[in-house]
């Protein structure tokens, strides 16, 4: 743990040139067989592809295109640099194609239970395509006598470095929120209304602490329907609106807690490669893995709302002044077999009440509960009645607020 006392308190990111570069160094330098591969490693060699992809674009198209030329009398014999213009015109519009192509697969896909964020993702396919094209003005240069060949490429250089910290930053907002992996809430499965999706979209959107009122989320189901993926699709979109976020089990939660003292708040900061945001500094904190704490000595291994409320007031209170002043977003485990004096919802909502008044909360609390997993064909796997299987499936039976 980091004996360094950090500041309290929610903070936006704030990623400098420098750190933008310490990043860098670290994917590019590193071996990801020795330290932990990370989201701004991958698309540094995504973009690395896309430029080889354009090298080898122009490479196929100058030559093919010198031998049309010739058939077809333009040229009058095939050299090197015969096809040299086309052979680059064409490897751009391939590359323009291409991602074009995907851009729009991208937007079939989206199930429209959340909106689709289409400015981001067509922006992420015109870099794509830029970078392709990069590699194909490269595969040019290649094919140019020397000082302009040194001409070309170093501008291409510069170009690719020129726009890489706009994406670099996306990505290491969003690992150093340590969220088990990216999921965007417009790929769920459609199983949640219009109105409930609505609901949590206008939390997400209407940003978060100290620009907002702090609020909390209370996430509840069976095993198997999403809970994780339901958490993790809400902090992705909070750090891809430049949120910082935080990801912790509840028993990180507790050890910190258990060592806090005055302002100063334990933490794990995570690989060297990646360095946690501190949870006492996040805008949105994500609980998980409470279930089992609160139900495993319970009969029925039901959850127990007042053994819930003993760990906040008692384990967690040394916390409640930094939780408090952030989104929290706790989820529980399941609530099954239901209670006796009725369903589910009327005990997630109790969670939250408890959740509510323990963090002070100055805005009624939001619950999410979802629905046990949809039927699943026993030998491919697809969901029953879908088209389609999609990589998260989260069957949501009702997002409420609830009056405090």
């Amino acid at each position: 743990m980091d004996s360094k006392e950090p500041a309290v308190g929610p903070t936006a990111p704030n990623l400098t040139s420098r750190d933008l570069w310490r990043q860098v160094w670290a994917d590019a330098y590193g071996k990801e067989v020795q330290t932990a591969a990370t989201y701004s490693y991958t698309w540094l060699a995504d973009q690395f592809g896309h430029i080889c992809i354009g090298i080898i674009c122009d490479f196929i198209a100058t030559p093919v295109s010198g031998v049309v030329m010739v058939v077809a009398g333009v040229a009058p014999a095939l050299e090197y640099d015969t096809g040299l213009w086309p052979g680059l015109l064409i490897a751009v519009a391939a590359a323009a194609i291409w991602e074009t192509c995907a851009y729009f697969s991208s937007v079939r896909h989206a199930t429209g239970a959340f909106p689709l964020d289409t400015t981001l993702l067509r922006a992420n396919a015109i870099i794509a395509a830029t970078y392709i094209a990069l590699g194909a003005i490269l595969g040019f240069a290649f094919h140019l006598r020397l000082i302009p060949s040194v001409s070309v490429a170093t501008a291409v250089f510069v170009v690719a470095i020129v726009l890489a910290p706009r994406w670099l930053r996306q990505k290491i907002i969003w690992q150093k929120a340590s969220i088990p992996y990216l999921f965007r809430l417009a790929d769920a499965a459609p199983t949640i209304n219009d109105e409930d999706a609505k609901l949590l979209q206008e939390l997400i959107d209407a940003g978060a602490p100290p620009i907002t009122q702090p609020c909390q989320v209370v996430i509840g189901g069976p095993i198997g329907s999403g809970r994780t993926s339901m958490a993790a699709g809400i902090g992705t979109e909070f750090a891809f609106k430049h949120h910082k976020v935080r990801y912790l089990s509840l028993d990180c939660l507790l050890e910190f807690a258990t060592n806090a003292t005055g302002r100063f708040f334990p933490d794990d900061p995570g690989p060297a490669t990646i360095s946690y945001w501190p949870w006492s500094q996040s805008q949105v904190v994500i609980i998980d893995g409470i279930g089992p704490l609160i139900a495993v000595n319970e009969q029925g291994h039901e959850a127990n709302v007042e053994r819930f409320k003993a760990v906040l007031q008692n384990e967690l209170g040394a916390v409640a002044t930094v939780l408090k002043r952030c989104h929290t977003i706790w989820v529980l485990g399941d609530l099954c077999p239901p209670p006796p004096r009725g369903e589910s919802g009327a005990v997630l909502s109790d969670f939250a009440k408890a959740v509510a008044r323990y963090c002070d909360s100055p805005s009624d609390p939001f619950v999410v509960e979802l629905d046990a997993p949809p039927e699943r064909h026993p030998n491919k796997g697809a969901i029953l009645g879908s088209t389609r299987t999609p990589a998260h499936v989260t069957t949501v039976r009702g997002v409420w607020r609830v009056s405090k």
